[in-house]
Order: structure tokens, then C-alpha cells, then sequence
């Protein structure tokens, strides 16, 4: 195990034989480590911090902070448990739970850009990116697969879902659903075709979704009715995983509601029409 002198590593901390630890980092009071974690310099872990095999703390980054709220008790037994391969960059922040016995959590192979931050109890699936100077409230939920671009805020309590997209210098007060891309100030406006088609899915499921965002985003039925249309369409044949997935997140009670579509068709989505060329609905 190579610990630089300079380190600060708290009596109760485990740490695996192999693991790396740079000079003036700091790994707090009851944090454990598995085997293949890399602390590079200045890299901070608060109390409590659980991190599986091979993630990468870079400079100055910090996983396990207090959480920004006013009047917390730096003694609250809260904790950060992270999974595997996650790549935290200079200068990010993940803060840990609020009150006793809450975490944040994040699944594996995660790549949080620099400066990008992380509030409080928020739960990550696996393979989500956040770009430079992105932002997470508290208790957001996000799924697998995600890209939330640079100069992005996301609302407390807000769920995105499976392998969206978000826009940069954009808000996200409301939930994402899964596979739409969302941006102009928190719009839904197409189907994430690119992502989509890295993760594997097929054209037909594709063209189902699309078809399921028209429905949902432009059609300007409710909801409700909107789901129900769908349903209608699929009943008596088998509904595409995905498009199971999407009409359960939408039909899913939350606390920060559903985003929308554009209120008219302003020719911006790609929901119809042939698919972009690879890469062409992920440059914001």
C-alpha cells in the first residue's frame, strides 16, 4: 500500500493492501476501500465513505463532504457508498447523507467531470457522465446511461431515467424520462437516438419510442390520455422492454411532476424523419 507522508488517514479507515494514496490527501473515520483505488493528490474522503475496486479520485477532488445545509451536525453517522471503476475529476464534489444512516450512493463506472457536483442522498445507476460544471440537488434520482452536459442544474427530488440527455446551460426542474433528450430551459425534445443505439436497441424499438414521443410530448393529449393511446396500440402484442420502461416512468407519481414538450413543433426534435448521424443529437 503506497501512502505518501503527507497523507492524512484516520485509525478506523480500511484500506486494502494495494490501495494508492497521494500526498496531502485525507480519508476520514470509518471510510473502507477494496482493492485498486487510486487517490491522486489533495483527493478527500469524508467519514463513512464505502468505495468498491478501482475508481479514481483525481486532484483536489472531494467524495463524502458535508452536505450544504445549514444548521448540519458534522457528527451525523451518515455515509457515500460508491461501486466500482467511477472516475471522480479535479475538483468534484459528492457530499454525503443528511441524517443518520443516509447515503449517497453511486453504482459503477461513473465519470464525474471536474468541478462537477453531487448534493446529498442522491442515487446513481451505473455509466452516467456529468460534465464540467454540472449540478445535482439533493435526493435527485438518476438512472443509468445518462449525460447531463456542463452548466447544468438539476432541481432537488427530480428522477432521470435511463439514457437521457441533457442539454448544456440548461435547468432541469421536472423529471427526465428515459431515452428523450431534454433541453431549452427543461423541454423535451426528441429521442435520444445516439444513445439508444450505443446501448444496443434496435431499430423497431427505436421507431416505437419515437412514435411513444410524439404521443406523450407533441401531441397535446393529457397524460393520461396520452399512456392510455399507447397502451391501446400495444395491446394484444408484446411492448418493447424500453417502451414498458418509459410509460411506467411517466405514470409514476413524483414529487417535481413530469418535463413536457415544446408547445408547438418548432422542427428541433428528432423524432421523425431518418435517424442523425452518430453523434449529431449529443453536441450541445
Amino acid at each position: 500500500m503506497g501512502i505518501h507522508p503527507t497523507a492524512i488517514v484516520d485509525p478506523s479507515a480500511e484500506l486494502h493492501p494495494d490501495v494508492e494514496v497521494g500526498p496531502y490527501c485525507r480519508i476520514g473515520a470509518g471510510c473502507m476501500l477494496e482493492e485498486g483505488n487510486v487517490l491522486m493528490q489533495g483527493a478527500v474522503l469524508g467519514p463513512n465513505t464505502q468505495a468498491g475496486r478501482g475508481n479514481v479520485f483525481h486532484h483536489y477532488s472531494l467524495v463524502g463532504g458535508d452536505p450544504q445545509y445549514l444548521g448540519f451536525d458534522p457528527a451525523t453517522r451518515s455515509g457515500t457508498i460508491i461501486g466500482e471503476g467511477n472516475h471522480f475529476r479535479e475538483y468534484s464534489q459528492v457530499h454525503r447523507g443528511l441524517k443518520d444512516g443516509g447515503n449517497t450512493v453511486l453504482g459503477d463506472r461513473n465519470f464525474i467531470m471536474a468541478t462537477a457536483h453531487i448534493a446529498h442522498d442522491c442515487v446513481f445507476g451505473d455509466e452516467n457522465v456529468m460534465a464540467n460544471y454540472s449540478g445535482v440537488a439533493g435526493h435527485v434520482v438518476v438512472g443509468r446511461g445518462c449525460f447531463i452536459s456542463g452548466h447544468v442544474g438539476v432541481h432537488q427530488f427530480c428522477r432521470i431515467g435511463d439514457l437521457a440527455m441533457v442539454g448544456g446551460s440548461g435547468k432541469v426542474p421536472k423529471d427526465v424520462p428515459p431515452f428523450m433528450i431534454l433541453k431549452h430551459y427543461g423541454l423535451i425534445v426528441g429521442v435520444n437516438v445516439v444513445g439508444l443505439r450505443r446501448a444496443g436497441v434496435g431499430p423497431e424499438t427505436r421507431l416505437a419510442l419515437k412514435d411513444a414521443y410524439r404521443e406523450i410530448f407533441r401531441s397535446g393529449k393529457s397524460l393520461p390520455s396520452a399512456l392510455e393511446t399507447i397502451r391501446r396500440e400495444w395491446h394484444g402484442r408484446t411492448m418493447p422492454a424500453e417502451l414498458h420502461q418509459l410509460i411506467s416512468f411517466c405514470d409514476t407519481p413524483s414529487k417535481r411532476g413530469l418535463s413536457h414538450g415544446p408547445r408547438v413543433a418548432n422542427g428541433e426534435d428528432n423524432a421523425g424523419g431518418a435517424e442523425p448521424e452518430e453523434g449529431h443529437d449529443q453536441t450541445f
